[in-house]
């Protein structure tokens, strides 16, 4: 696997590719990714003062499975003199979720997911409305006396 520290200077769809590289070497299974974009697309849709944009949703969606297997993580012991043994050392780098990489992560989830999207989102918001109540953002209805 490429380390996340190597990959500054290299084209979005490349470093996009690396991204859902990582996220099959971690197993993440696509059932999960799906589920990011379906919550994604129906929280979007549900919330009456969000964008309603198609670039908003696929960078959302984009943005919470490109930190499910993003980084690279190294851990090595090195020899400390000031107490004359070796000390764990970790290093964690985390490649830059840049607005193009992340647009090419979307566009990909995007194609696998939008039509069943259209399909899903309506009944998410239906399901999630009946047990937790309408949106925040959703104006309060006035009872009738």
């Amino acid at each position: 696997m490429i380390p996340a520290t190597n990959l500054r200077g290299q084209s979005a769809e490349y470093r996009a590719r690396i991204a859902f590289a990582r996220l099959r070497a971690a197993e993440v299974p696509a059932r999960r990714l799906v589920a990011i974009y379906l919550a994604v697309s129906a929280l979007i849709e549900d919330d009456c003062n969000s964008h309603r944009v198609r670039e908003f949703r696929i960078v959302q969606a984009a943005k919470a499975v490109h930190r499910l297997a993003s980084g690279t993580h190294r851990k090595w012991d090195f020899w400390d003199p000031l107490t004359g043994s070796s000390r764990p050392y970790t290093l964690h780098a985390y490649p830059r979720s840049s607005g193009h990489v992340l647009r090419k992560i979307g566009e990909a989830l995007e194609k696998a997911c939008d039509e069943l999207a259209r399909a899903a989102v309506p009944e998410v918001i239906a399901i999630r409305t009946e047990r937790f109540g309408p949106h925040p953002s959703h104006p309060p209805v006035a009872k009738a006396s």
